[in-house]
């Protein structure tokens, strides 16, 4: 059970946790339908990056959107999905190395945007583990 009471705002567990302030919700939620439908990473890559992300940080409505792929075979989406691990579990910079070998997969332009949607799931998953999100609402808000 959720740490705080569902608001009746949101679609789902997660935003009716977020519903409390529905400016915030609002605004939240705009920036991750803009890292889905203006990005220039393959949506399969963005989808691999948000399982690894979201198991890492347990997430417990995250996780039951999708276990991550066991074994990825695609060498861009492996190396993006290794990368955000590493950020759930740097507590601090990441070094230039870890930068060095996306870019010889990815363009800059890429590489920001992989940086901006692995930050922005963190905090999201971060948010959902640190108020004990459900995986479904037991008694819907009504």
């Amino acid at each position: 059970m959720a740490h705080i009471s569902y608001a009746k705002n949101g679609d789902n567990p997660l935003t009716q946790l977020l519903g409390h302030n529905p400016e915030l919700m609002k605004n939240w939620m705009v920036l991750l339908e803009s890292h889905y439908q203006s990005s220039c990473l393959d949506r399969a890559l963005q989808e691999e990056v948000r399982r690894a992300v979201a198991f890492q940080i347990g997430c417990a409505y995250c996780k039951s959107h999708g276990c991550p792929t066991p074994v990825i075979e695609d060498v861009k989406t492996k190396v993006a999905v290794d990368f955000a691990r590493k950020v759930v579990n740097i507590q601090r910079q990441i070094l230039g190395s870890d930068v060095e070998l996306l870019k010889e997969l990815f363009s800059e332009k890429e590489i920001s945007e992989l940086c901006s949607f692995v930050c922005y799931g963190i905090g999201l998953a971060r948010f959902g583990a640190v108020l004990n999100v459900d995986v479904a609402i037991e008694n819907p808000v009504t």
